[in-house]
């Protein structure tokens, strides 16, 4: 029996290592990326609908309508399904836009999990990640969390687990930086002082300490090239001792990460005491999609 509504969170991703191997044939680039879930997370909640339509509501105004990844993958599962996409569905959103952090990817694949869920469509989770393969090559990444392998286009996927547990300090600077920009902008060279192939390190890692002196992200010159306030913010908290910082994907958010919340506390006090106009944000990590719900929300 369908329930009458559902929902589910739809949690942010950091990567902590991203290897850009060059610009494939198809126009995507290659690349090799390992990936954790944070504790920052949108929510979607979906309730059936006496109509056959579907409609949207999302708390960000500034995503149009016809952009927006979640009314996308309500369409694609309704016709993968056979049916009607008869639903309402309300997306809060906490994930910034062009952070870097999946947002909208996330909410996507949430989307399929939850309305498969409401619709009672039987889906299992390989099925609904193809079917976010053909909305975004970020979205499957979103099935296997809290942490994950990405290659090819960012499309195959397989679960790792990370020894670590801790505290990441998100920092936020207020723009909206394009992925395609970022990639558009991206050298080979750009990575010619960058580890590579850390897998098995990050992996076993067992302090942030540790895990920190192995990360990399081979867009940040890019992302630098997009929007110099971030470059700016980097350089700024690199000068006054707050680093290691990392750059979140090809996006404006910037990280750090701790093994106790005190210290992660600490640090975030620091940098708003330097009025550069950032927001920061202390959340868990490595986490990833709890359960959907199906109840009135």
């Amino acid at each position: 029996m369908n329930a009458a509504a559902a929902m589910g969170d739809a949690y942010a991703k950091i990567n902590l290592t991203l290897d850009v191997q060059g610009r494939r044939d198809d126009g995507f680039h290659e690349i090799r990326s390992l990936v954790i879930g944070v504790g920052l997370r949108d929510r979607v909640c979906c309730r059936l609908s006496r109509t056959s339509e579907l409609t949207l509501r999302c708390s960000d105004s500034r995503i149009p309508e016809d952009q927006n990844l979640v009314g996308r993958a309500a369409l694609m599962l309704a016709e993968r399904l056979g049916r009607a996409p008869s639903c309402e569905i309300q997306l809060d959103k906490l994930i910034p836009l062009g952070a870097g952090m999946g947002g909208g990817s996330s909410d996507a694949a949430t989307t399929l999990r939850v309305l498969n869920e409401l619709w009672s469509g039987g889906l299992g989770e390989e099925e609904l990640a193809s079917i976010g393969a053909e909305l975004g090559s970020d979205v499957p990444l979103f099935f296997h969390l809290p942490g994950a392998r990405m290659t090819g286009r960012g499309d195959r996927v397989e679960p790792i687990s990370l020894r670590w547990r801790g505290w990441v300090l998100l920092v936020f600077v207020a723009e909206i930086v394009s992925t395609p920009r970022v990639y558009g902008l991206w050298r080979r060279e750009d990575a010619a002082d960058m580890p590579r192939k850390m897998d098995e390190a990050i992996v076993a890692a067992e302090t942030a300490d540790q895990l920190s002196a192995l990360l990399s992200n081979h867009l940040e010159p890019a992302v630098f090239r997009v929007s110099p306030r971030v470059a700016q913010t980097f350089e700024a908290l690199h000068c006054r001792g707050l680093g290691p910082m990392r750059v979140a994907g090809a996006g404006s958010t910037l990280y750090r990460l701790f093994d106790e919340p005190e210290a992660a506390r600490r640090a975030a006090a620091g940098i708003e005491d330097l009025g550069l106009g950032v927001t920061t944000r202390i959340v868990e990590a490595p986490a990833g999609p709890g359960p959907i719900v199906t109840e009135e929300c």
